[in-house]
């Protein structure tokens, strides 16, 4: 492509950008208590990736990986809804999926007390709140950036999961019910939250030989037979000045890491997860009848504005899950393995227009741990890197260039190693996010 023709299609994506900035959702009012408003979410990435399991070469693709038709509204001050479909599209195999990514019913009875049923978000970490969308680093939106190999190590679990997905050992998304409360003007949050109990032999036992197999059973295990539980703590520090954020009253729940300067925030959290995810375990072959996952999690998230126009804002958190998979030890027996992450993120946005919108940056470190063993070495683990450019035209719409580094450690290193796969990888990447 020559010259003329980038620059042409550098001034349609700025000219096309500019109008999205300025459109906005439209709402369907019948009185101030019954109305709707209905918008559309589009995410749009060219992404580089080198080498990985499924491919010899690196790889460029252009893809629109979500199209989302929204609704959010209420029908009384007592009742309120949401509903979100999504078009994602798979650039690898040229297949459409257009599914109910989630939707639900809120029941405001007060502050202090909120019903809300559907398929909705799982009270757990604050990454499973989080609007991903709005993540100032946009590689941490989804694992359409992560290497297929770097996706082996998951199988078992995935603290960072992103929407529904029955296969899900963990999920983010899932079909329940959650009673939350605003207390003391925000000071303090709560979430209870009951959801199906999703049972599964499939890719829980990794081999000491590496990889993973499934769990062999005495009798078919007993899906949907009980409950998950999830409770979430939040504190906001409401004396020093900081927003609560207004999570509790929103159908969909949703975090975000920057509000673009519209308010200084601080959120500390704590979570609590149980779920019984397997029964039925051959005990004579593994030592153990059933898996029984516990997962506990704390994270701080802040935003504050200096001087009227320097936005910077933090994030860090820690999970850890027990009983989430087996695995084979050298002399060939069984243990219960666990799994644990953390992560630091940061951002800063100028919150003065310099020509059409704010520019900004940010940076995001995670570490996985998973319990395993191959070839002499201990444990599952990577480290990840994330370093994102965005140009904000408003907080729903920016576009950005980025880049993830990768790189596995340990058992997953040399498991890698004698695959012939890599075992370090740096993509880039650039990309449109809208929603009016």
């Amino acid at each position: 492509m020559d010259l003329k023709k980038w620059l042409m299609l550098c001034l349609t994506v700025f000219l096309m950008l500019g109008f999205v900035s300025f459109a906005k959702a439209f709402q369907i009012k019948v009185n101030e208590d019954t109305f709707a408003n209905v918008g559309f979410n589009i995410r749009v990435n060219y992404l580089s990736q080198p080498e990985d399991k499924d491919h010899d070469y690196r790889w460029n693709v252009f893809q629109v990986k979500k199209f989302r038709v929204f609704s959010i509204g209420q029908i009384s001050r007592l009742v309120q809804y949401y509903v979100m479909f999504d078009a994602n599209f798979d650039s690898q195999t040229y297949q459409n999926e257009a599914k109910l990514w989630e939707g639900g019913i809120q029941l405001a009875f007060a502050p202090e007390l909120i019903l809300k049923i559907g398929k909705i978000r799982v009270p757990f970490s604050r990454n499973n709140l989080r609007a991903r969308s709005v993540s100032p680093v946009m590689s941490s939106s989804g694992n359409i950036f992560i290497p297929n190999q770097f996706k082996e190590a998951l199988k078992a679990i995935n603290p960072y999961p992103g929407g529904y997905k029955a296969s899900d050992p963990f999920k983010r998304t899932d079909f329940g019910v959650v009673l939350a409360g605003y207390i003391k003007q925000g000071l303090f949050k709560y979430y209870l939250g009951l959801f199906n109990q999703d049972r599964s032999n499939a890719t829980k036992l990794w081999k000491f030989s590496g990889g993973w197999d499934d769990v062999s059973t005495v009798k078919n295990y007993e899906d949907k037979s009980g409950f998950e539980y999830d409770i979430r703590i939040e504190f906001t520090p409401t004396f020093w000045g900081f927003n609560s954020e207004n999570t509790v009253f929103q159908p969909h729940q949703r975090e975000a890491e920057t509000y673009l300067g519209k308010m200084d925030f601080m959120t500390i959290g704590l979570g609590y997860h149980h779920e019984k995810h397997l029964d039925s375990v051959d005990k004579a072959t593994y030592g153990t009848s059933d898996l029984e996952r516990d997962a506990w999690a704390v994270d701080i998230a802040f935003e504050k504005t200096f001087g009227k126009k320097y936005i910077i804002g933090g994030e860090t958190g820690y999970m850890y899950f027990d009983d989430t998979h087996l695995y084979e030890t050298l002399n060939g027996e069984y243990k219960k393995g666990d799994a644990w992450t953390w992560y630091i993120s940061g951002h800063f946005t100028y919150g003065k227009k310099i020509g059409m919108g704010y520019p900004g940056i940010g940076f995001r470190y995670e570490y996985i741990n998973i319990d395993g063993k191959y070839n002499n070495e201990n444990d599952l683990v990577y480290d990840r890197y994330g370093l994102c450019f965005d140009y904000w035209f408003t907080r729903s719409t920016r576009i950005a260039v980025g880049i993830d580094f990768m790189k596995a450690k340990d058992a997953l290193e040399k498991y890698f190693e004698d695959n012939n796969w890599n075992d370090s990888t740096t993509n880039w990447y650039v990309g449109v996010y809208t929603r009016f």
